[in-house]
């Protein structure tokens, strides 16, 4: 059940909001550039950013939506259980046999446009190389952007800036891809409207 409210900071909320002390002061926080020996190791220029003041302000009132925790039977309305995961897993690999065997007997400029649009997003998996190769680069994805986190965790000097490069450079990959498919696919409806 689900009731609204604004409330003045009470005692019931799941947020501790500061005291009655602190509203509407403002906090300046200064945020220093982060500099770092490691950029050799990634290829990435640092570049340093001068300082930047953030003001907050904290709100003399808070306007909340009180929600119950919901029941065991709504949790498994809302949520995919492991059957559906396992149900849309045997889905997708139906799926991508099926389209093979379309796209392996049938000449490229015989297929129809309705089995293009069934191969828009799986096209990873119709080749077992592809999805071999597409596997490893987002593995190496994740960890360049978990090593960069916890390097500066570990030097605790957090620059977003710098991780936010470092998840740009690992991941272009797949923009340039998603960026080629999206051509290839225009084209090939274009030639197809014809």
């Amino acid at each position: 059940m689900r009731t609204e409210s604004t409330m003045n900071c009470g005692n019931d909320l799941l947020v501790n909001f500061p005291t009655s002390r602190r509203q509407g002061q403002i906090f300046t926080v200064e945020s220093t550039p982060s500099i770092s020996t490691s950029e050799e190791q990634t290829n990435i220029p640092l570049s340093p950013s001068p300082p930047v003041k953030k003001k907050v302000k904290f709100s003399e009132v808070a306007d909340m939506t009180h929600v119950d925790f919901p029941s065991s039977s709504e949790l498994r309305q809302r949520w995919y259980t492991a059957d559906d995961k396992t149900r849309f897993k045997r889905i997708l690999a139906r799926d991508v046999r099926r389209m093979i065997s379309i796209v392996s007997s049938t000449p490229g400029e015989c297929l129809s446009t309705e089995v293009l649009e069934a191969c828009v997003g799986i096209e990873v998996f119709l080749s077992q190389d592809l999805a071999q190769r597409t596997r490893e680069k987002r593995a190496r994805h994740m960890i360049g952007v978990l090593n960069e986190s916890g390097r500066q965790g570990r030097s605790e000097r957090i620059d977003d800036e710098r991780l936010s490069r470092v998840s740009e450079k690992t991941s272009r990959w797949a923009r340039d891809r998603a960026f080629e498919l999206a051509v290839g696919y225009w084209e090939l409806f274009q030639e197809m409207k014809e």
